[in-house]
Order: C-alpha cells, then sequence, then structure tokens
C-alpha cells in the first residue's frame, strides 16, 4: 500500500486511509430476519470489541489495533506494543489494546531464540488518563 501511495502521489491521486480493529472471539455470521427482509450480517460481543478497537485507532495514533485474545493467539508469530486499557460499556474490566509492530522472522521465534522484546513480552497496566479519555468517548 505504501508502495501504491507513491505511485499515486505522482498522479495527484489521494491516498486510502484505514483503521483496522481485531478480535478473536466466536460470533454468528450469515443472514438474519425473515423472508420479508434478510440481512447478511455478524453478530456477537467479539463484533463489538472489534469495532471499537478500529474506532480506537484514532485517539491512539494507530492503524491496527488488536484484542488480547489476539495478541496472546499471535505472540509467538508477531512483536505487539501494548498501547493502553479501553473500559468498554457494559462490562467491569477493561481490555487492553495492541498495536502489532513486525512479524519475526521465520528463522526464531520470541521463545526459540531470546528474540521476544520487551515491548513483545509487555502487559498493559492501570488506565492512563489518555485512556480514560478514550473509554469516555467510546461510550
Amino acid at each position: 500500500l505504501l508502495k501504491l501511495h507513491e505511485e499515486w502521489q505522482a498522479d495527484a491521486i489521494p491516498a486510502i486511509r484505514f483503521r483496522i480493529g481485531i478480535n478473536t472471539d466466536s460470533v454468528l455470521v450469515g443472514n438474519f430476519g425473515c423472508e420479508y427482509r434478510i440481512n447478511y450480517t455478524v453478530l456477537g460481543s467479539g463484533v463489538s470489541l472489534a469495532s471499537r478497537l478500529e474506532a480506537a485507532n484514532k485517539p491512539f495514533g494507530t492503524v491496527t489495533l488488536v484484542a488480547e485474545s489476539t495478541h496472546a493467539a499471535l505472540l509467538s508469530t508477531f512483536a505487539f506494543r501494548c498501547v493502553g486499557n479501553m473500559a468498554l460499556p457494559g462490562k467491569t474490566a477493561t481490555v487492553a489494546a495492541y498495536e502489532p509492530l513486525y512479524r519475526y522472522p521465520a528463522i526464531g521465534s520470541p521463545t526459540s531464540g531470546g528474540l521476544q522484546s520487551s515491548v513483545a513480552r509487555r502487559t498493559c497496566s492501570a488506565m492512563t488518563s489518555q485512556e480514560i479519555q478514550l473509554a469516555n468517548v467510546l461510550q
């Protein structure tokens, strides 16, 4: 995409900007409704969390954020930076948000060769004032 942006910039075509929120969870996917009105959609709290992660990219200044469940599943493949905790409406516990930084080389993993950095291992701590502001925006 960065290469395309460079080419487009030469042709005065605006760059594409987007944000991504990723959560690993069980959800319902399919056609929902009745015979008169059917809608293909995705339902579940996992979808809501992914949507909130996508929205949280803007105040955090990131492009992609993943939830704790995705972070745990990919910790041996990717390095992550914990950007903070998010308070979600209707939930008592906060959810940590992680930014993927880079994919580990195929020849090593964070557990086999000591490649895992403190950034990848770091866990989120108490909410900062910026995170509390973000939580209020998301509610």
